[in-house]
């Protein structure tokens, strides 16, 4: 019983340590070399770091957002939480022919939305770069 005790006390100390990050690391190494983080916090939002993808624009979005749900899941949050996307594309009508697989991921929920169509992206080959912002209630 005691045993059981302490595991629940250091799972909830860790989940609370967690919660309280400045920052969150997929890479810390790249992401010390180029100096940012791919999360970071700041009162009870999450500033989500640009995810990009490259291939075709429909493996593209589907790989984003299962990224970005990954994040989503690190902090115990669902997408009903996410309040800005900023969405950065190479193609733009190949964008629009993807919203399905975006709403799809979204649902009923509707955050703020910015679409951009671009030149490039940090690598040439990548087609699209979602960025976040979350409201952590």
């Amino acid at each position: 019983m005691k045993a059981r005790l302490l595991t629940i006390a250091f799972l909830l100390f860790s989940m609370v340590a967690f919660a309280q990050q400045k920052t969150l690391h997929y890479n810390e190494a790249v992401e010390k070399e180029w100096n940012y983080a791919q999360v970071y916090r700041s009162g009870n939002l999450l500033f989500l770091s640009g995810v990009t993808a490259k291939g075709t624009m429909e493996e593209s979005v589907t790989h984003v957002y299962r990224i970005l749900q990954m994040t989503l899941d690190k902090y115990g949050l669902d997408k009903t939480h996410v309040v800005k996307e900023g969405l950065f594309t190479r193609d733009m009508e190949a964008m629009k022919k993807a919203q399905p697989i975006r709403k799809k991921f979204y649902g009923d929920h509707s955050p703020a939305s910015t679409w951009v169509q671009i030149d490039r992206l940090f690598e040439e080959n990548y087609m699209l770069e979602v960025e976040w912002i979350v409201e952590i209630e």
